[in-house]
């Protein structure tokens, strides 16, 4: 289908659109920028040079996407960028940096809502299926695995890794890891049970959700999870998961 282009855009000429495109009013798009098929952008957004924007994706006004790090180290001469790929939504005033390596972008994956007001710091990984609430903020390279839930006001700490279909309370300050299938809150900021709702609405049965129980209960001990039968899909996770030396350590328990 044709794209729909408002003639007070601004796009250079090396920028790619795709079809069916939607561009607002006082957009500008720089150099090398590449905009997927079926996307739809509103009025005065800026799309930096090297930002790679897939197919589907929803995005409303004001936003900045692919400006500069803000990381005093940055050599301004490396060609980094930002990538979103398919199907997200990001709506008012939301800033996302580009990354700091060449090899490395700043990577938002499928299905996600970013809602008004957030920020994605340069280096960031946001997984698929994330929902980052109302004026949520990453430090450069936070990890936000899939199915994270950030409430509103929630601020992370650079370099933390925020577990698999965990979910954290509305203004959390969050400076450490958080643990997958987890919520944590309250001040300072704690594991304080499973998140619930999360899991179930995922899909995990009865018995799965059982054995995620049992680990839960023996982390806050402190103790070691080989030792829950059965090993489930799950578990496996979350055993592979601390496999990986975490930067930051992790937020204790209630």
């Amino acid at each position: 289908m044709k794209n729909k282009i408002h003639e007070t855009a601004i796009i250079d000429d090396s920028a790619i659109i795709g079809s069916n495109v939607n561009i607002g009013p006082y957009t500008i798009i720089h150099p090398n920028v590449r905009i997927g098929n079926d996307t739809s952008i509103e009025s005065h957004c800026v799309f930096y040079p090297d930002t790679e924007i897939g197919n589907n994706n929803i995005i409303y006004d004001h936003v900045i996407i692919g400006s500069d790090p803000q990381d005093l180290k940055f050599n301004k001469s490396r060609r980094t960028l930002v990538q979103i790929l398919d199907n997200n939504i990001i709506r008012e005033y939301v800033s996302i940096h580009r990354s700091t390596k060449e090899d490395m972008p700043t990577k938002i994956f499928n299905n996600t809502m970013i809602m008004g007001n957030c920020h994605i710091g340069h280096d960031c990984l946001v997984g698929n299926n994330v929902i980052m609430s109302n004026a949520s903020m990453l430090g450069g390279h936070t990890m936000l695995e899939e199915y994270v839930v950030l409430g509103a006001n929630t601020l992370i700490h650079q370099h933390v890794r925020v577990g698999k279909l965990s979910m954290t309370a509305g203004g959390s300050r969050i400076s450490k890891d958080v643990i997958p299938y987890m919520l944590v809150g309250r001040n300072p900021v704690k594991h304080y049970c499973l998140n619930k709702i999360g899991i179930k609405r995922y899909g995990v049965n009865n018995e799965n959700y059982n054995v995620l129980e049992k680990a839960f209960r023996i982390l806050k001990k402190g103790e070691d999870l080989s030792s829950i039968n059965p090993i489930t899909e799950d578990l496996q996770y979350l055993i592979s998961w601390f496999s990986v030396k975490s930067e930051r350590g992790y937020h204790s328990f209630i």
